[in-house]
């Protein structure tokens, strides 16, 4: 298989027979879901903008920025793009771009918007959280990850929780996913991410050193990743 740039990837064995004609059939279920009122219009992403499945690399946010939902396209709010930037950091010439080295996706489906600014974002409900919690569960048991970075805590909590219920439905022995936890990179998030970090840069930096580790495992000789 050829990443977006024409290279050649390393790819799983479940992933093209198997795993493209159900993730499709999953993410039209997605795109035409009207479970949650208060979701209505019910924005949401088109299933170019998910990133690729190949790599059984998953990146998992609580919920989609209005910035994000407006220009199509995944973590390219403030906080977006400082993963992003992270991302670039590395210089790999095949993965500039979060789309190159994951698939992407959300706790919530729907950019939650507050009725009185539709243009800004708000928390998602525990009610439209649970409404959504099947599609991630079923995003994990088609995709079979092997590594799932999350950002923020809901986003940790919830994937926790579906990684858990995935593996009970499944009962095939699969290993367990790689889960690494980051805290969410919004502005008003600061303050808890420099308790953890000295700097904004250095958190930065830290994805930065996950996002290389991550790379040298797609390219490590079969049988010799790290």
């Amino acid at each position: 298989m050829r990443d977006r740039s024409g290279h050649r990837v390393r790819t799983r064995v479940d992933s093209p027979a198997v795993t493209r004609p159900a993730l499709h059939a999953l993410q039209g279920k997605i795109a035409s879901c009207t479970i949650c009122p208060s979701m209505e219009p019910w924005r949401r992403f088109e299933p170019d903008a998910y990133g690729t499945h190949s790599t059984g690399f998953l990146l998992v946010g609580e919920a989609p920025g209005y910035v994000s939902w407006k220009k199509r396209r995944r973590f390219t709010g403030p906080a977006g793009m400082l993963i992003r930037r992270a991302l670039r950091q590395v210089g790999h010439p095949r993965y500039q771009d979060l789309e190159d080295l994951f698939y992407m996706t959300d706790v919530v489906k729907c950019h939650p918007a507050p009725p009185a600014n539709p243009q800004s974002n708000r928390s998602p409900t525990q009610a439209e959280v649970d409404a959504c919690s099947g599609y991630l569960e079923r995003e994990l048991r088609v995709l079979h990850p092997s590594v799932i970075i999350t950002f923020g805590k809901a986003a940790a909590e919830n994937v926790a929780r579906a990684v858990a219920r995935a593996a009970k439905v499944e009962m095939r022995g699969r290993p367990q996913p790689e889960v690494m936890t980051f805290p969410h990179p919004s502005p008003r998030n600061q303050l808890a991410i420099l308790k953890q970090y000295p700097s904004m840069r250095a958190f930065e930096d830290a994805l930065a050193v996950t996002f290389h580790r991550l790379i040298a495992r797609l390219e490590a000789p079969k049988g010799r990743e790290a």
